[in-house]
């Protein structure tokens, strides 16, 4: 039936001049048989027609497919359950059992907790790449003003509420992405390279705050002002990360930063709009600074996800 359609609308779409002039001389033919009653009801039955199929929409769209992910999630019981990362490709293995972290040898440790934390941080941004890119074809479908599927809809509603706001143009500068190596510094001076109690008991590796009771959260060791301070705990790794980028897409404290991103991805720059991440303000950014130069972390800005681990998905 389709394929029918498809037919006669390309009929009519190439050819209708043609038809025109055919029934004009069918009907001069006729001319001397029919009164201007029935010529004029051959009329509107013939443009009827005409509309009718030229107003048939035609769906000439292919399947699709994306990139999804094989990913291993692991516990760490020993140092050789952390899967070493040898050069710019890494293996998308996600972390959920960290307590025995600080149990391993300080020699190796910083070593271990950058192997910990990169491919968490590189599965997270694959992951919101993603979801970037179809934030951005919803855009265009919907400044096309094209009618959106229940999927489109449904998208649309998850990003209002998990973005807190209802505009796409918003919600993508918000999406957009910083260099690794600003992640991990902020990361390594939080947990004190996964040194500290919220990290090896609840994965939070970036010191997350917790206001709400619903949420999964443990203490903080101190008080403040004699209130108890509470600090998220996540299931795993990723988890942290994902919410440690949504914190920071979504805060007032981080509009000139997520505005700095968007204009540039030099750690250096960027981190001194970081300065409210802290208490300790413009020291806390010279820390992070600190900590990028002395480990040398932009070398992984430019690392990712191992390709022998993305499989194809139809859409």
């Amino acid at each position: 039936m389709r394929s029918f359609t498809i037919l006669l609308k390309t009929i009519f779409s190439n050819f209708f001049l043609f038809s025109l002039l055919k029934y004009m001389i069918i009907m001069k033919f006729l001319k001397g048989y029919l009164s201007k009653t029935i010529k004029a009801l051959f009329v509107i039955i013939f443009l009827a027609i005409v509309v009718l199929i030229l107003s048939i929409p035609i769906n000439y769209s292919v399947k699709k497919e994306k990139l999804s992910l094989l990913i291993e999630y692991k516990s760490i019981k020993k140092p050789s359950d952390i899967v070493k990362i040898n050069g710019k490709t890494v293996k998308p293995v996600i972390y959920e059992d960290i307590s025995k972290f600080n149990d391993f040898p300080e020699s190796s440790r910083k070593n271990r907790y950058i192997e910990t934390l990169l491919p968490a941080i590189l599965v997270v941004k694959f992951n919101l790449l993603n979801e970037k890119a179809r934030t951005e074809r919803l855009w265009a479908k919907m400044r096309a003003k094209d009618r959106l599927t229940p999927d489109d809809s449904a998208f649309r509603s998850s990003l209002y509420l998990k973005y807190r706001t209802e505009s796409l143009i918003e919600i993508t500068q918000k999406q957009h992405l910083h260099p690794i190596s600003i992640v991990l510094a902020q990361s390594i001076l939080e947990t004190g390279w996964g040194n500290s109690r919220f990290f090896l008991k609840g994965n939070n590796a970036f010191g997350i705050w917790s206001y709400n009771k619903l949420d999964r959260r443990m203490p903080a060791s101190a008080n403040r002002d004699g209130l108890v301070i509470y600090l998220k705990k996540y299931d795993n790794i990723a988890q942290s990360v994902e919410d440690y980028f949504l914190t920071l897409a979504n805060s007032w404290a981080f509009d000139e930063f997520r505005e700095k991103r968007n204009n540039s991805d030099n750690p250096y720059e960027l981190i001194w709009y970081l300065n409210k991440y802290s208490e300790l303000r413009n020291d806390y950014v010279k820390k992070v600074g600190e900590i990028i130069v002395q480990n040398n972390l932009t070398r992984y800005d430019s690392c990712e996800l191992d390709k022998n681990n993305f499989i194809k998905v139809k859409l």
